[in-house]
């Protein structure tokens, strides 16, 4: 098992925070946190747990965060989806 934990503050906007764990090349914790606003809310928890059990292969995790949040439509407020990529694939990276 793998456990990290990444810090990313947003050019000209928050702080993200992602502490992860792999377990056998798949993300089997995630925990995202930090200043950003998301609407809906609750997208933030979905987005965690659909990570769960995703390789972790960075181009995959940029790929899946990109079309999770634009089919949700999430809205984010001092970040952007390619921030939660970009700290998320950093946190797996083996």
């Amino acid at each position: 098992m793998n456990t990290r934990r990444v810090d990313l503050k947003v050019p000209g906007g928050k702080l993200l925070r992602v502490k992860s764990e792999v377990t056998e090349g798949k993300i089997s914790f995630i925990r995202v946190t930090g200043d950003f606003f998301m609407t809906p809310e609750e997208d933030l928890e979905r987005l965690e747990e659909a990570l769960i059990g995703q390789p972790a292969d960075p181009e995959a995790i940029e790929r899946f965060i990109n079309k999770f949040f634009a089919e949700r439509h999430t809205v984010i407020t001092g970040a952007y989806p390619s921030d939660f990529a970009r700290i998320i694939s950093e946190s797996i990276k083996l």
